[in-house]
């Protein structure tokens, strides 16, 4: 039996006042692996088990509802109308994604290889066009057939191509809901996709994290309401029972089970890792029976095999490949049961070259799939008589608590709940409290990963916080202000004397430039980069653009831009500074020593 669970989820990406995301992977991957594979089992009739994240659905429906975000409604206004510096950012964020993309448009992959800003406006056009077309999926491709004349036409397209693209992402996200009415079975996750295990008690992870510091969250109820509430949010957007879990991250532990049992859920889903620490005698291919709740663990390698090996490779080929190391697995074992695939739902695809079609197509046209119900009612469980603590990436909670920054987080995190509890739980706080509770600013946090917007994971993070205490009547934690996340573009730069003078913008020349990555709240503007330089001995210099309403601050003397410029006086014998960049709302957004040569 190949009982296989997709996982759909992103970041809650929703800035907490405006309500809009503020990135746009939830619409991206809308086009593609949202709407593809319950697309493709509709169509082949195959059964599997499809997993929803309620803080994704919230998203899915502001789209629906005609909600959108910084760069839709840039997409949505005519390029020859948007400033020079938006439509560049349109042409730039159309770069941003799998490099399979370029693969599809010759001449894209050689637009990628020019800035922005030598582009003509019929090749900046082009490359939006280009940056929208290339991330929808096969089955739009079939149901929308002016896609496929626009991609064998390969360039050359004009502004009524690009609002007709934009046309039919939106009928996409308005009508996508339909296509998860009766599906074989659908299943959840927490509503904001947080670590169980963590937030029952922080110090729990010290079970498979020796020696790890105890931030103090321990706060079991909130994981009874985030299961709780998930799983009304999934039932009711696909009309549909949810019987089954999978906790985020495959996180599991002996509590996190007995109260997902006595929520009344038929199973939950983690690792072959977790298993094998939890019982001399692992048996993947049973459920296991934990104090009456049924968990069962997926296949590792073959779940990866399918995440990220086969997108190299045909897909038939990869297809029979999955099916023959399945019945491998099956043949060795003294109980054969079943192979579990759990895996993301929608991130791999973006790496197949057809985006994923001829693997599933394949796959599901095989007869061989299940869903994980299936599974749990054709095999019978075996007992398990005891649960180890941890998670899918290396069976514990590294990623997620292991480090300072996560910590830290955690620290702010307690503060917040329990100023929460001491205010009496005034409704409108929960909210955010409950999306800071959310894995994915803690995968940011720490050295395990990287990303170039790691700042707006950060600066989500604490504005959900600083939005709680406002929300009960308090002034924030003032440490919010400042980000947790330290940026590897933060550090020293030393500052020589090279600006000239002149008209207009100074002679910026020599001038030291230093990213901005360090935790700005979480909004599409403010300055990417600061340029910085000495006028005089005793005039530093900061010119950065989208700076309006920004400000610097050295040591205790603080200057706001003008046109782009701020001017700070400086000690006649300085030596060495600190310059830190403000928000509009006072958030300190990055950090740097500057030194003086």
């Amino acid at each position: 039996m190949l009982p296989i669970l997709l996982h759909m989820h992103q970041p809650d990406y929703r800035d907490p006042v405006t309500g809009d995301p503020v990135l746009p992977w939830v619409r991206k991957h809308a086009l593609r692996g949202y709407r593809d594979v319950p697309w493709i089992l509709k169509k082949t009739g195959a059964r599997a088990t499809v997993n929803l994240v309620p803080s994704l659905l919230d998203q899915l429906d502001h789209y629906a509802a005609g909600g959108s975000d910084p760069l839709l409604r840039l997409l949505e206004s005519p390029l020859a109308s948007l400033t020079r510096g938006d439509a560049l950012l349109l042409a730039d964020q159309a770069l941003l994604g799998s490099a399979r993309r370029f693969d599809w448009f010759p001449a894209f992959a050689e637009s990628r290889l020019r800035p922005a800003a030598a582009l003509s406006p019929a090749e900046l056009l082009d490359r939006v066009v280009w940056g929208e077309l290339s991330w929808f999926g096969f089955s739009a491709l079939q149901d929308y057939p002016l896609l496929a004349e626009l991609r064998r036409r390969q360039r050359g397209f004009s502004q009524r191509d690009l609002d007709a693209v934009v046309a039919i992402e939106r009928d996409i996200l308005k009508h996508l809901r339909d296509l998860y009415r009766d599906l074989p079975e659908v299943s959840c996750s927490p509503y904001f996709h947080p670590i169980l295990p963590l937030l029952v008690d922080n110090a729990h992870a010290q079970r498979c994290n020796p020696g790890v510091p105890d931030p103090g969250f321990r706060f079991p109820d909130d994981a009874v309401v985030q299961l709780r509430d998930g799983r009304s949010r999934v039932e009711d957007w696909c009309g549909q029972p949810v019987r089954g879990l999978w906790p985020s991250e495959g996180s599991v532990s002996p509590e996190v089970a007995r109260i997902v049992r006595d929520l009344g859920f038929s199973w939950m889903a983690s690792d072959e890792e977790v298993l094998r620490r939890s019982t001399a005698a692992p048996e993947p291919g049973a459920p296991g029976d934990f104090e009456g709740m049924r968990l069962v663990f997926r296949d590792h390698g073959l779940s990866d095999r399918v995440g990220f090996a086969y997108q190299d490779i045909d897909g038939t080929r990869a297809a029979r490949d999955l099916l023959g190391a399945v019945g491998a697995r099956l043949a060795h074992r003294p109980y054969a049961g079943a192979v579990l695939l759990a895996l993301d739902g929608e991130n791999p695809w973006e790496h197949y070259p057809d985006a994923g079609e001829g693997f599933l197509t394949a796959l599901f046209e095989s007869g061989r799939t299940h869903t994980v119900q299936d599974f749990v009612d054709r095999v019978p469980a075996r007992p398990l008589e005891a649960l180890h603590t941890g998670s899918w990436i290396n069976a514990n909670f590294q990623i997620w608590i292991g480090h300072a920054e996560d910590r830290l987080a955690w620290e702010l995190l307690t503060e917040a709940r329990r100023s929460w509890e001491r205010a009496g739980r005034p409704p409108a706080a929960r909210r955010h409290l409950f999306a800071a509770e959310g894995s994915d600013w803690f995968w940011w946090y720490g050295d395990e990963f990287s990303t170039p917007v790691a700042h707006v994971f950060d600066g989500l993070f604490r504005a959900h916080l600083a939005a709680a205490y406002r929300q009960m009547g308090l002034a924030p934690d003032p440490r919010l202000k400042a980000p947790i996340k330290r940026s590897s573009d933060d550090g020293e730069h030393v500052v020589v004397r090279t600006l000239g003078t002149g008209e207009g913008w100074l002679a910026w020349q020599g001038i030291v430039p230093m990213p901005v990555r360090g935790g700005a709240m979480a909004r599409v503007g403010g300055p990417a980069r600061l340029w910085v330089g000495l006028r005089t001995e005793t005039e530093l210099v900061v010119r950065a653009s989208d700076s309006k309403g920004w400000k610097v601050e050295v040591d205790e003397m603080t200057a706001s831009f003008a046109d782009g410029v701020a001017v700070v006086t400086l000690a006649p014998a300085w030596s060495a500074l600190t310059l830190t960049l403000c928000a509009p709302d006072g958030a300190l957004v990055a950090s740097w020593t500057l030194l003086r040569r």
